[in-house]
C-alpha cells in the first residue's frame, strides 16, 4: 500500500506538525506585510473592529491556522479588536462627564 506524500502543512496521523517545521516548508510573506495590505483593503466606511474579527474567524477556519506567521497576523488583528473594545470602554466612561460645561 503506497502511502500519500506529506506536503509539511497536513496532519500525519493525528499528530500536528511542529511549528517551526511548518516555518521551514511553507514560507509566508511577513504578517507586517499581510496586516499592511489587509488594513488598505478595509472600505472607508467600514467597522475595523468588525473587519479584524471576520480576518480572525477565517484564520482560526484555515488549514494554516498554526503557522508562526499567521499566528503573529492573528495577534496583530486581535489588537486592532482589543483597540475598539478599550477606545469603546473609554467613552462610556468619559462621555459623562463631558456632558457639562467645559
Amino acid at each position: 500500500m503506497k502511502t500519500p506524500e506529506r506536503d509539511g502543512l497536513n496532519t500525519v496521523g493525528r499528530r500536528r506538525r511542529e511549528r517551526a517545521t511548518l516555518a521551514k516548508v511553507s514560507p509566508l510573506p511577513p504578517p507586517e506585510e499581510v496586516f499592511a495590505d489587509w488594513l488598505v483593503s478595509v472600505q472607508p466606511n467600514a467597522c475595523l473592529e468588525a473587519a479584524a474579527r471576520n480576518q480572525i474567524e477565517m484564520i482560526d477556519r484555515s488549514s494554516v491556522a498554526l503557522h508562526p506567521s499567521v499566528q503573529q497576523l492573528r495577534l496583530l488583528l486581535l489588537a486592532v479588536v482589543d483597540d475598539s473594545v478599550r477606545k469603546r470602554q473609554d467613552d462610556i466612561l468619559v462621555c459623562p462627564l463631558k456632558s457639562g460645561p467645559p
